[in-house]
C-alpha cells in the first residue's frame, strides 16, 4: 500500500511540474518576444564570469546531496557512490530517460540523440565524480588519529 501511495506522491509531482511547464510553453515565449522588442543583447565575456562563478550552485547541492546520502553510499564503494550521484543529478534534471526520450519522439535520429544528450550528461557526470572523489580526497587529509583513545576526530 506504502508503494502505491509514494507512486501517487510521485506522479502528483510531476503533474504539477508539467502542467507549469504546458502552461508557460503556451504564452511564455510570445510575452517574452513583446517584452523584448526593439532589445538587441550583446554576448558578452562579463556574462560568462558571471556564469561561471554562479555555476557553484550546482556543486554546493550536489555536494549537499551526496553529504546526506554519504554514510549509505559509501558502503558501495566512492566510484559507485560516484555513479549514483550521477544518475541522481541526471534523473533531477530530466536528461537520464525524459530528455532523451523527447528528443528522439520530435524526430531526431538515434544517433544525434545520443550524441547530443551525452554532451548534456558530461557535465554533471563528471561534477559527481569531482565532488565524492574530492570530498573523501578533503577527509582523507583532515581526519586524524587522536593519540588518547584512538578515534578519529576532524582538525
Amino acid at each position: 500500500m506504502k508503494i502505491l501511495m509514494l507512486l501517487v506522491l510521485a506522479v502528483a509531482g510531476s503533474f504539477g511540474g508539467f502542467v507549469i511547464h504546458v502552461l508557460t510553453v503556451e504564452w511564455l515565449p510570445e510575452w517574452i518576444g513583446t517584452q523584448m522588442q526593439g532589445i538587441q543583447l550583446q554576448p558578452s565575456w562579463n556574462v560568462k564570469y558571471l556564469a561561471a562563478f554562479t555555476s557553484i550552485e550546482y556543486s554546493l547541492s550536489t555536494m549537499f546531496i551526496y553529504v546526506l546520502a554519504r554514510n549509505k553510499l559509501l558502503k558501495l564503494g566512492q566510484f559507485k557512490s560516484a555513479c549514483v550521484i550521477s544518475l541522481i543529478l541526471l534523473t533531477i534534471n530530466a536528461l537520464l530517460i525524459r530528455q532523451p526520450l523527447m528528443d528522439f519522439a520530435i524526430g531526431n535520429p538515434i544517433d544525434v540523440v545520443l550524441v547530443q544528450n551525452a554532451f548534456k550528461w558530461m557535465p554533471w557526470i563528471l561534477m559527481a565524480f569531482i565532488i565524492v572523489y574530492g570530498y573523501e580526497l578533503i577527509q582523507k587529509a583532515t581526519v586524524t588519529k587522536s593519540p588518547s583513545n584512538n578515534h578519529q576526530s576532524m582538525d
